[in-house]
């Protein structure tokens, strides 16, 4: 189902205030990142790093005859984050799958565990990804632990790594990494910096839903070009903002404010401005409401500045 193809990643605006952990500029903390290769078990992966112009660039070859791995850690850490809700990772990607790394205290057999969580990549353009602590699973060696759960209040190091068992070079540049906390959605707080679509279908398997995100899915790039958020609203099923769960209030909220009854289909594009420029009752084609946005003067305007 297209629901989960077009949430790779959720927007900056229509998340919380975040605090930086890095930028890697020069008035930033110095991680102490270093690199750990599946050659470290035989194995035949190539990968390493380098930091230049505020970016971080993580880049080799994944070979799995053998380990089919290539990683970067940070050196030791000291962070409560027991206040926050995850990571978030401004990312220019290549189209493939990579993971999240958090350790902590926690050992088993004496042997330090790492927590897992993996997140996709978009191939070209920057990304703002979120990856919620609650995604991590603790690993050892490899292998997937019942237990223990992550303790965010003692995060002692974090990596990034590459183990999608696939053949052949990576890339991806990272330009920050921070740490968010959760607010309620709602469309009042994005609003002046994001245009929404709001589509409302009473589940999952309705089929005008089926064909409006079809017709997203043609042109995401697009879609992001023009600062556009995609909301659905589900009356049975997850509702979400740009991939990112919504509460049942929050869902409720958006449609009280557009005033969208359950058991209906409908497609909303709001401004930027918080208005309501189209609604329909019947899926819209993506190249109109492209032309559309196009026409409207605050989006003539971002296309005029360099």
């Amino acid at each position: 189902m297209l629901l989960g193809a077009l949430a790779i990643a959720a927007p900056a605006a229509l998340m919380a205030d975040s605090i930086p952990i890095t930028d890697f500029t020069e008035d930033s903390a110095d991680l102490g990142w270093y690199v750990v290769n599946d050659n470290v078990m035989g194995g035949r992966s190539d990968g390493g790093f380098s930091v230049a112009s505020g970016e971080l660039r993580f880049s080799g070859l994944t070979d799995t005859r053998g380990g089919g791995f290539s990683s970067i850690r940070t050196g030791a850490l000291s962070l409560d984050l027991s206040s926050h809700a995850g990571i978030r990772l401004r990312i220019r990607g290549d189209g493939r799958r990579y993971t999240w790394r958090l350790s902590t205290d926690a050992r088993i057999y004496g042997r330090p565990i790492a927590y897992w969580a993996d997140f996709e990549t978009a191939d070209g353009g920057w990304q703002t990804v979120d990856v919620p602590f609650e995604r991590f699973v603790p690993r050892f060696r490899g292998a997937t632990l019942d237990g223990p759960p992550l303790d965010t209040s003692r995060i002692s190091g974090m990596g990034l790594m590459i183990y999608d068992k696939r053949d052949g070079p990576f890339d991806l540049q990272l330009a920050s990494i921070d740490a968010y906390a959760e607010t309620p959605f709602s469309l009042d707080g994005i609003k002046w910096q994001k245009r929404v679509l709001v589509v409302s279908a009473p589940g999952e398997n309705d089929a005008r839903l089926r064909d409006q995100l079809e017709s997203i899915a043609t042109a995401p790039a697009e879609f992001r070009e023009r600062d556009l958020a995609l909301v659905i609203l589900l009356d049975t099923g997850p509702s979400s903002a740009d991939g990112a769960a919504l509460a049942n209030s929050e869902a409720d909220d958006v449609r009280r404010q557009l005033a969208i009854p359950l058991g209906s289909f409908s497609v909303t594009l709001i401004g930027k401005d918080g208005t309501a420029k189209r609604s329909s009752d019947e899926p819209i084609a993506i190249a109109e409401l492209f032309a559309l946005i196009d026409s409207m003067p605050m989006r003539r305007r971002e296309m005029e500045t360099p």
